[in-house]
């Protein structure tokens, strides 16, 4: 104790014990602390519950990476339709996270649930990132629905896009002749570039000029791509076939001359088509590419595969079919039959259609019997029609609808839309149902008819010698004005019903003059309203032939 000051510490006691008792009591704290923790984190982990987004969004670029390689998708034409509607992906998760979260509140209103959170994790949100990164690029390079880039205008972005940019553009033309025996049919195909073909060859010779276009670093490389870039033909029986090899970093553009009786056949993949002034039948396929057609005596049928791309004919005889999936679509002066079913992103308009016309996409179906006037479709929700030979059925959705002087049996059936119907003697059966939208209708001041019209939320107008009835929501109109005849019925939920008569012009009993066959399309603009139809002359004069090209 001497080494020691006042005060002195208690006999028996040990410094070296006392710290080591302090370190353990450190030591005890620390890992009651951290098995505190731990407890807290295995505690947390049994509340957290992972969301279902991250294998939607999985499964979602599993598919999608199959159908491209599989071939059933386009990669070019997903990126172009990616690069516009990229934002409804934001949409969806948001409301698969919002569906989630319903769900989670209803389960813990139980209090015999233990309690948990939802969380989306750290893979959830870099595949988001990654989406919208995408989307921005893509909708960056490729303009809806044109492919045009809007960060380059002026440029299009497609397969020989590299080759474009690092390689020097090489011109070279190339022309054949060889024997086309009457009766020979002809098919063409072109896996680049443009093809143009016309019946104006009268040597019984078919004349092919081939301009090609080779993007190379070298004049060599350039050389040996425009060696190889020779179409093939093949000669079968009496069918040609004229076959250009697909080749990367070159197009091809093929202006081919033929007897005007040659049965024709097209496939492009990546190139317009031209054809004009044929005897025969005519199919063609454009997979990318505008189609044009005009003084075709011969059934046309039509492929086209590509939202940017739209066809226009004129000077039809002998009708059209078009299938797939374009922006616009131009038809006028065409005899014979026209069938057009797939989906359609701008305008279609019609004009002097005479036989009949079936119009069918996932929202509208249109069906008439003549078109002395034209059909407006529009891409966003009007559809117009003037001069229209019944029956007539449209069925749509969406759409406000005007229908001016349209004679026969009418069926109108529409979902959220106006309806405007001019009806022209003779005056048929016409059936108009609408679920929300007013409904006008005007009838032939001399014709009979029975008439059955009822609102549920609105009102009914007329200036026929009919009273209307009230019960409740619900207004009507019914009665039989001039001796009876075709039934009129009308229906809407939501609108307004409005049936009037006026002085209303029928349409000639046959069909006008057939168009005459020419080579320049009518110069008429889409939004030009069309001029009203004269009276009929008491006595009609027969129409006059059609004329042929060669006329």
């Amino acid at each position: 104790m001497a080494g020691y000051p006042p005060p002195y510490p208690p006999p028996g006691y040990d410094p070296r014990a006392q710290r080591r008792f302090l370190r353990d009591q450190a030591r005890a704290q620390r890992a009651a602390f951290r098995a505190q923790r731990d407890a807290m984190r295995y505690q947390m982990r049994g509340m957290r519950r992972s969301s279902v987004l991250a294998p939607i969004l999985l499964v979602a670029i599993g598919v999608v990476v199959l159908l491209i390689q599989t071939g059933r998708v386009d990669r070019g034409w997903f990126w172009t339709w990616y690069g516009h509607w990229w934002p409804l992906l934001l949409v969806v998760a948001g409301l698969v996270v919002l569906g989630e979260w319903m769900m989670d509140q209803r389960v813990l209103r139980d209090p015999q649930q233990p309690r948990f959170r939802r969380s989306l994790g750290g893979g959830v949100f870099v595949l988001m990132l990654f989406f919208v990164i995408s989307g921005v690029i893509a909708g960056g390079i490729h303009e809806f629905p044109s492919g045009y880039s809007k960060l380059f205008p002026g440029t299009h972005f497609g397969p020989d896009t590299l080759d474009e940019i690092f390689g020097d553009k090489h011109e070279s033309d190339q022309t054949m002749d060889l024997a086309f025996n009457p009766g020979t049919s002809l098919s063409v195909v072109n896996p680049r570039g443009d093809v143009t073909i016309s019946g104006t060859s009268d040597d019984n010779r078919i004349h092919i000029a081939v301009h090609k276009q080779v993007y190379a670093s070298s004049d060599s490389e350039a050389d040996r791509k425009a060696q190889d870039l020779v179409p093939a033909t093949i000669t079968s029986g009496f069918s040609l076939s004229v076959n250009m090899p697909a080749m990367d970093g070159a197009r091809a553009d093929l202006v081919i001359q033929v007897p005007t009786a040659a049965a024709t056949t097209v496939t492009a993949n990546r190139g317009d088509v031209h054809v004009t002034s044929i005897k025969a039948p005519v199919g063609v396929t454009a997979n990318r590419g505008d189609i044009e057609l005009s003084a075709i005596s011969g059934p046309v049928t039509t492929h086209i595969n590509s939202m940017s791309s739209s066809i226009s004919a004129h000077s039809l005889d002998g009708g059209i079919t078009i299938q797939g999936h374009a922006e616009d679509i131009t038809l006028a002066d065409v005899t014979g039959p026209v069938s057009i079913s797939g989906e359609y992103f701008g305008t279609t308009l019609l004009q002097h259609i005479n036989g009949s016309v079936h119009f069918h996409t996932s929202r509208t179906d249109f069906q008439l019997a003549r078109l002395d006037g034209q059909v407006e479709i529009s891409p966003d929700s009007n559809l117009s029609a003037d001069q229209v030979m019944g029956p007539v059925v449209l069925t749509t959705r969406e759409r406000n609808i005007t229908l001016d002087r349209v004679a026969g049996d009418i069926a109108v059936t529409n979902r959220n839309g106006a309806i405007d119907l001019t009806a022209a003697p003779a005056l048929g059966n016409i059936t108009i149902e609408d679920r929300t939208g007013n409904i006008r209708l005007v009838v032939p001041e001399k014709a009979g008819y029975s008439l059955q019209a009822g609102t549920t939320n609105g009102n009914i107008e007329s200036d026929l010698p009919l009273s209307a009835s009230n019960s409740d929501h619900e207004k009507s109109l019914s009665g039989t004005v001039g001796g009876g005849g075709p039934t009129l019925r009308i229906t809407t939920t939501n609108g307004d019903i409005s049936v009037n008569k006026a002085d209303v012009q029928p349409l000639p009993p046959t069909a006008p003059v057939a168009p005459k066959i020419t080579l320049a399309p009518p110069v008429t603009p889409p939004s030009a309203k069309p001029p009203a139809a004269p009276k009929p002359p008491a006595t009609p004069k027969p129409p006059a032939p059609a004329k042929t090209p060669d006329q």
